[in-house]
């Protein structure tokens, strides 16, 4: 069920206003607490995507704090709808799930941070803190960074007709978390055009038909789990 809070007077010229988003209201509550006696001061709660959007219109938080996987909807989804309604609106995703599809359509969707749920508290108040001063937690290169965590033979393959560049590389491993060349061309800063262009490279030197068979091919040979190519 959402909730807004009541308006306090603003002592601290610090104060940040929080929007919690969450289906399960006891993790709300630890929040709650975990913000206690600091400058975060939480101004509503939703249980769903749709009663977020709903609370962020009536109390325009400065910073959101939103879970990914809800009952309620897809809290990525939520994500790219805030920042459409409220652009200024610092979002940070809260999840249990260290997942690089997930990190990557954070990253394209425009949320500033992409935090585990078990972080301890004063990791969680200095990583609020630094977005509430404008800083990326989340950034394409970290998220290329963690994408890298692969095997190093993969871009020589013995199958490749032709080895492939450090960006081809960067897409193949993009376009297999299953984001689209929208996606990509954002994460990347590159015209979509320019990532249709790599992307038919990639599909000419892997030897395979189509994005889908290129996924396929990138979680053979490591560059994501099998479960996350061709999503």
């Amino acid at each position: 069920m959402s909730e807004t809070r009541p308006a306090e007077s603003q002592e601290n010229a610090q104060e940040v206003t929080v929007l919690l988003v969450d289906d399960h209201a006891i993790w709300r509550g630890g929040v709650c607490s975990m913000l206690e006696d600091t400058e975060f001061r939480v101004v509503g709660e939703a249980g769903s995507g749709r009663e977020a959007l709903e609370v962020a219109r009536q109390v325009h938080p400065q910073l959101v704090l939103l879970d990914i996987r809800m009952a309620g909807g897809d809290g990525l989804d939520t994500l790219q709808a805030l920042k459409r309604e409220h652009p200024q609106t610092i979002v940070v995703m809260l999840t249990t799930y260290d997942n690089p599809t997930y990190m990557a359509r954070a990253v394209a969707g425009g949320a500033a941070g992409y935090l585990l749920k078990g972080i301890e508290r004063e990791e969680f108040l200095s990583a609020l803190r630094r977005v509430a001063h404008g800083e990326m937690l989340l950034s394409a290169h970290d998220l290329i960074r963690s994408l890298r965590g692969i095997s190093d033979q993969a871009a020589s393959a013995s199958d490749l007709i032709e080895p492939l560049t450090e960006r081809e590389q960067e897409v193949l491993r993009l376009l297999a978390t299953g984001l689209s060349n929208r996606d990509i061309a954002a994460i990347l800063f590159v015209a979509e055009s320019t990532v249709k262009s790599h992307v038919e490279h990639i599909i000419g030197k892997l030897g395979v038909s189509d994005r889908v068979q290129a996924a396929v091919w990138a979680a053979r040979q490591g560059l994501a789990a099998p479960s996350e190519a061709a999503q």
